[in-house]
């Protein structure tokens, strides 16, 4: 049910989720200020509680009461990536943020958004936790409809354009005194070379470790069919073929489209909408046409199939 921003900032006040749009996908977002709020969006996605969550603010000046102390490098990333797809986690101030919106850690993650309407609600609301309005597990919402299909036509949806990219932000955590990315998202690695001055590596996640940010779980994104990964889509007949517009795959296959091979940007934006399709269809296995370049938004795409595979 779409709703007036006015209602959304009587909502949030009050102590109620309302599900947001950002340039990512959407939110579902509560106040800071109201942990059972913050315990409400556990429940609605079936989160698990040692997953934390990020911290969405109007600008980086209002991080700074929430920080234990600043780290070498954040105002270059700040000021070059924010507002934007970027989330930075950092060192909490204990006493200023919630244990369950940290899941235990010492650290906070932070983002600016940059979505006009989201950046009108955090300057009359205040700080907003923010996950995607998805079921823990499934596939992020880039659809009005897609929150609605999970949550229900009555959940209360910020009336704005959705979202533009279409996967989650990139983020940042300072280890080993250096910038390291912990989850891929819209933004890649090579984008952060010219602030920071080097390349920062891709941190894995090692098993059983807990999450030090959200999109970390090893199963994630996934629709309830099976995907198997391929670069030999040609040899294949009588399936169904996660594909790309601007190639020929075998007849008798049956071709649902991501988008131009040679365009990421609309391969990110169509992404968890196809996979969203696929639970409609019914269909129960999927090959996946992976054969592209292994840089830049390619490699974060790569990785949500990857973890939609598993």
């Amino acid at each position: 049910m779409e709703i007036s921003l006015e209602r959304a900032i009587e909502l949030l006040k009050e102590g109620s989720v309302v599900a947001v749009p950002t340039e990512t996908v959407y939110g579902l977002a509560a106040s800071l200020s109201h942990p059972d709020a913050i315990k409400e969006i556990f429940q609605l996605k079936g989160r698990p509680s040692s997953n934390p969550l990020i911290i969405h603010v109007a600008d980086k000046e209002t991080i700074y009461e929430y920080l234990q102390f600043m780290l070498e490098g954040f105002s270059l990333l700040a000021d070059a990536f924010w507002p934007g797809p970027m989330t930075l986690v950092l060192q909490a101030n204990i006493e200023k943020v919630p244990e369950i919106v940290r899941a235990g850690l010492s650290t906070v993650a932070f983002r600016v958004p940059n979505h006009p309407i989201t950046a009108q609600l955090l300057k009359l609301t205040g700080p907003l936790v923010m996950p995607s309005a998805n079921l823990s597990g499934t596939p992020s919402a880039t659809r009005i409809e897609h929150v609605e299909k999970d949550f229900g036509q009555e959940f209360p949806v910020l009336k704005s354009f959705g979202p533009t990219l279409g996967v989650e932000s990139t983020i940042l955590i300072y280890l080993d005194d250096e910038w390291q990315i912990i989850r891929q998202g819209a933004l890649p690695p090579e984008v952060f070379k010219s602030v920071l001055g080097y390349l920062p590596i891709i941190r894995g996640v090692e098993a059983n470790a807990a999450p030090l940010c959200p999109g970390q779980l090893f199963r994630h994104y996934a629709p309830k069919a099976k995907l198997i990964l391929t670069n030999e889509c040609g040899v294949l007949r009588g399936e169904t073929i996660l594909g790309f517009s601007d190639r020929a795959y075998p007849e008798g296959n049956g071709v649902i489209c991501m988008g131009n091979s040679g365009k990421p940007e609309e391969i990110a934006e169509n992404l968890y909408k196809v996979l969203r399709d696929l639970d409609i269809s019914s269909v129960e296995k999927v090959f996946v046409d992976i054969d592209l370049p292994s840089e830049g938004l390619y490699a974060t795409l790569l990785e949500r199939l990857t973890k939609a595979s598993l």
